[in-house]
């Protein structure tokens, strides 16, 4: 089917929990969805859409050492870890370090409205900067047409970038090494990634390549793509 190696995790296979204070699905293995075929490839374990409702808190358990990264799209979410609050709003992305173990409590601060985010975690055995320190700032209105770099840190061991795209753009995403593996999640619309048709919130890895081409099927096409290892 294609021309590198892949992996296609579609939307219609994810895992989904849902209970009166969230509804959550998973692209990966997470909790009691497992498959065979979703399991994740490198570092990457964790890719979560989570709904809050409305005034609700919820507890995430880490399972791995990791790093942890919150992505709001819409509203607001407030995170607590070892007393410390953290507030990330749509436009931000807020990078975690957290330990086996370790329990964060994430909450919807809106008394009338539900709130999204997507959740990914990375493994990792080496914490180099403090949360303060990491917490990234875009902007999807100033800056379309071409991918915005939001995490791209030499002290951490991911890059990732987010953009909105009109119907027909075409565009080059080169890695910085061979030996890095790229996942795509397609937030919103349709893209053509190296021969592959991606939907919304369907998640594609690549390895071994230097670059890949994409294009937007859709206007205001939405894609995430993280870098890693």
């Amino acid at each position: 089917m294609g021309l590198t190696p892949d992996k296609l995790f579609l939307a219609e296979e994810r895992g989904l929990k849902t209970t009166d204070t969230l509804k959550r699905y998973s692209t990966f293995n997470f909790e009691q969805f497992f498959s065979e075929h979703k399991r994740a490839i490198g570092n990457l374990f964790i890719c979560n859409v989570d709904s809050i409702a409305a005034g609700k808190m919820i507890f995430f358990l880490s399972k791995e050492d990791s790093y942890q990264l919150f992505f709001p799209t819409t509203g607001r979410i407030d995170i607590v870890q070892g007393g410390k609050e953290f507030g990330v709003e749509t436009g931000e992305v807020q990078v975690l370090n957290l330990g086996k173990g370790e329990v964060l409590e994430i909450s919807n601060p809106y008394p009338n409205e539900e709130i999204n985010y997507i959740q990914l975690a990375i493994t990792t055995d080496l914490f180099l900067l403090r949360a303060s320190e990491m917490l990234f700032k875009f902007d999807f209105e100033e800056d379309k047409n071409h991918f915005i770099e939001i995490v791209n840190h030499a002290k951490l061991p991911f890059r990732l970038n987010v953009g909105t795209f009109a119907n027909g753009q075409e565009l080059i995403c080169k890695l910085q090494s061979k030996d890095h593996k790229l996942f795509f999640f397609v937030i919103d619309g349709t893209f053509r990634i190296d021969g592959r048709i991606l939907k919304a919130r369907d998640g594609l890895s690549l390895w071994d390549l230097e670059q890949v081409q994409i294009v937007s099927l859709s206007d205001n096409a939405v894609i995430l793509v993280l870098e890693h290892l």
